[in-house]
């Protein structure tokens, strides 16, 4: 990265095409990596939305709000990120989480799903959360470059800057 880039240069050269790079290999083999990506930024974007991006532990308003977004009920989130988001974030492949009421929430990675988590009901006690890594990211990524302000803050909270190196000089 250059020194001096501006936030989309950055976030670009550091997000934007390495997810595109990860498309390129074969049998999907990039998409739990891509999918890491895309969890992160999309809880950036909606903690930056809901300005909850401090790490105040206010989970509940950015969850709400991605929630709403998607078309799904609060818990149908929160099963999602269970999943998907502590999954791979902790362990580096989804997980599967059983609720309260004994459900067993699995996940399942295919092209022919969208971008939104659809919850497909198996059985009684099992529920499958399809997603199509490629487009929740392509989804995230357009989310944040097609709102300015809340780019913004996403991408200045914590976000590295590349200076030149003067050492030597």
């Amino acid at each position: 990265m250059k020194p001096g880039a501006s936030l989309m240069e950055r976030f670009e050269g550091w997000f934007v095409r390495p997810i595109e790079k990860l498309q390129e290999i074969p049998e999907g083999d990039g998409g739990f990596l891509a999918l890491a990506c895309a969890l992160f930024l999309c809880e950036r974007y909606y903690r930056a939305l809901t300005k909850t991006h401090y790490g105040r532990g206010e989970d509940k308003p950015f969850k709400v709000a991605a929630a709403e977004d998607f078309g799904l009920t609060l818990e149908e989130f929160q099963c999602f990120w269970m999943v998907y988001r502590n999954g791979v974030q902790h362990q580096g492949i989804p997980r599967r989480y059983i609720d309260s009421n004994k459900v067993e929430y699995v996940w399942h990675i295919a092209d022919e799903f969208g971008a939104i988590p659809e919850f497909y009901k198996i059985n009684a006690n099992k529920i499958e959360i399809r997603l199509n890594v490629w487009k929740f990211a392509d989804l995230i990524i357009s989310k944040l470059k097609s709102n300015p302000s809340v780019f913004r803050v996403a991408m200045t909270h914590s976000f590295a800057e590349v200076r030149e190196n003067n050492q030597g000089k």
